[in-house]
């Protein structure tokens, strides 16, 4: 499973996991399939952790130039989840756009749900520190998930998770 991406428009996210080695075209596959689902303003959860890539500072600059989409629009917060040894990519990515709006790079998941999380609160609740207690961020019985393996796609279906 190279690249798997998951958007849920209840929750304006977009979760995306890559895995093994990982071409440009793969990810600019994924950049497109973004840029066509009108999510730039989503907050975004790209874990990258256990996937290696090679880029060149203008590929990582094109990528950065198709995501841009509408300067009216802002981005919303992207939480890369990295393995330090390999996360030259994210960096990359990281520093060239980082005053388009908000950017961190996490070794775990909790810690990038927590920085979202937290970033969410702050614009729902900017004088209020209260927060509704039956808000659930992480689930959304809509959500739509993709698979991306070079030029072929197959939509997955995304199931409820039963923890009783």
């Amino acid at each position: 499973m190279p690249i798997y991406i998951e958007i849920s428009k209840l929750h304006r996210t977009v979760t995306i996991v890559a895995r093994g080695q990982v071409s440009p075209d793969e990810v600019c596959g994924v950049a497109q399939q973004l840029a066509d689902a009108n999510v730039r303003s989503f907050a975004k959860i790209v874990e990258g952790a256990g996937a290696s890539t090679e880029w060149t500072p203008e590929q990582v600059a094109r990528l950065a130039a198709l995501l841009r989409g509408d300067a009216k629009e802002k981005r919303g917060p992207v939480a890369f989840i990295i393995d330090p040894s390999r996360g030259s990519f994210a960096q990359a990515f990281a520093e060239l756009t980082k005053g388009e709006g908000p950017i961190s790079l996490f070794k775990s998941l909790r810690e990038a749900r927590d920085w979202l999380q937290r970033i969410a609160h702050a614009r729902a609740y900017p004088e209020d520190a209260s927060e509704p207690a039956d808000q659930t961020p992480w689930s959304d019985p809509q959500r739509e998930g993709v698979l991306l393996r070079g030029e072929k796609q197959r939509v997955v279906r995304i199931r409820s998770l039963n923890a009783a």
